[in-house]
């Protein structure tokens, strides 16, 4: 009937209309960010792929380079400094009743020794006192032999924080290291699935800060960033979750990847179930900020898969997102499978007006009723007709068979 044609013509329309509203707009370039609540503007002169590399390289503005871990190193003292908790002996040839086998430094640097009194030995090298003491002893005996020996060193320490097996402070018998802390630290904590070592901040006094690479130093083996340390230093290893990138889009378990070590676009998305039968692998997206631009690369990952191409398999920076979008044959079927049970209550109600002679009604009104009255009163003629001639027709056969 024309009146049902056009009910499901217009159901088909709305159909299509949703399906094409479904798609994310995104388009590959380099963007301005908007202000006063105006969209972001395109970049001119700017390709995104200026801004993507397939090896994560050092920067200085984010790490300390090798050179300026050597310049810091280089201000550590070599000589060991005393200070609170150290123990040594005072010995004074000769002099048993002065000599100590045992000397604690307190808390607030000061020692008590007999004919020297009370002095301050904080930060002082056993060199330097060696000779304090003499010239002290030198009033009540004639050239006196002073000799200090260390028992431990309970000041060489520096204080490990974060995310470590054992947070604290580690002590050193000689020289420290930042490898040389890790380790003392216990290195990665026991829950290593979610927990690796990427960076680390170095903090000396109340005007040092010096991030360290632990990628670099560790995986690579770069062993220029493997800082000097000195007593006091604070060595702070963040929360790996905090370095994230983010997978959207059709793929089989969309969310947040952690960076473990160096992941580029391919491994991400794997990591995140890989992507599923309805995804358009030639318009993969990665979206990135950089120097407050947004910028979108557009990758053809099907191209890399099939040809081996990985100039776009780029590394993944903390809070990088891909996009994942669906083909049309995708969205077709979703909205298809959606909207089955919409058509299906449709079609009952359109057969059950049919059935009640409303939309034989309404057609009436639409195409005039003339038309279709001729066109039933036609059948019905047509219809009485071949009765009359199959009556006529039984009639004379059975007046035959009479006779």
């Amino acid at each position: 009937m024309p009146g049902r044609r056009g009910i499901f013509s217009a159901l088909l329309a709305v159909f299509f209309l949703l399906a094409g509203c479904t798609a994310v707009p995104i388009k590959e370039g380099v963007y301005e960010p908007g202000a006063g609540g105006k969209k972001s503007s395109p970049v001119k002169g700017l390709k995104p792929g200026e801004f993507f590399t397939t090896e994560l390289k050092t920067s200085a503005k984010d790490f300390a380079g090798g050179d300026r871990v050597k310049v810091e190193s280089a201000k550590v003292p070599n000589e060991y400094r005393l200070g609170p908790g150290d123990r040594f002996a005072f010995l004074v040839r000769g002099r048993d009743d002065i000599s100590r086998e045992e000397i604690i430094v307190a808390p607030d640097g000061e020692v008590a020794l007999p004919r020297v009194g009370l002095i301050n030995v904080k930060g002082r090298t056993l060199k330097e006192l060696t000779e304090t003491f003499s010239k002290a002893l030198s009033a009540y005996y004639d050239k006196p032999e002073v000799t200090l020996v260390m028992k431990a060193y309970n000041n060489n320490r520096v204080f490990v924080l974060g995310r470590v097996a054992n947070p604290g402070a580690v002590n050193f018998q000689g020289p420290g290291t930042l490898l040389e802390a890790l380790s003392l630290a216990g290195g990665l904590p026991a829950d290593t699935a979610k927990s690796f070592l990427s960076r680390c901040m170095i903090v000396r006094g109340r005007e040092l800060v010096m991030w360290i690479d632990l990628k670099e130093l560790l995986e690579r083996g770069n062993m220029t960033l493997n800082a000097r340390l000195q007593n006091g230093d604070v060595i702070f290893i963040p929360q790996s979750e905090d370095q994230l990138a983010y997978v959207l889009g059709e793929v089989k378990t969309p969310g947040v990847v952690a960076l473990r070590s160096e992941l580029s676009v391919v491994d991400a998305i794997m990591n995140a179930g890989g992507p599923t039968k309805g995804a358009n692998l030639r318009d993969v997206f990665l979206v990135r900020q950089s120097s407050g631009k947004g910028v979108v690369e557009r990758i053809n990952l099907k191209e890399l898969i099939g040809r081996g191409n990985y100039s776009k398999n780029y590394a993944l920076r903390d809070g990088d997102m891909i996009y994942v979008p669906e083909t049309g044959l995708s969205k077709l079927n979703y909205f298809s499978s959606q909207l089955t049970p919409f058509f299906t209550i449709m079609g009952i109600a359109v057969n059950a007006i049919t059935g009640l002679g409303f939309l034989d009604g309404l057609s009436g009104i639409i195409y005039g009723s003339s038309a279709l009255g001729g066109v039933s009163g036609g059948s019905s003629s047509s219809s009485s007709s071949s009765d009359s001639s199959s009556s006529d027709s039984g009639s004379g056969t059975s007046g035959n068979n009479v006779q």
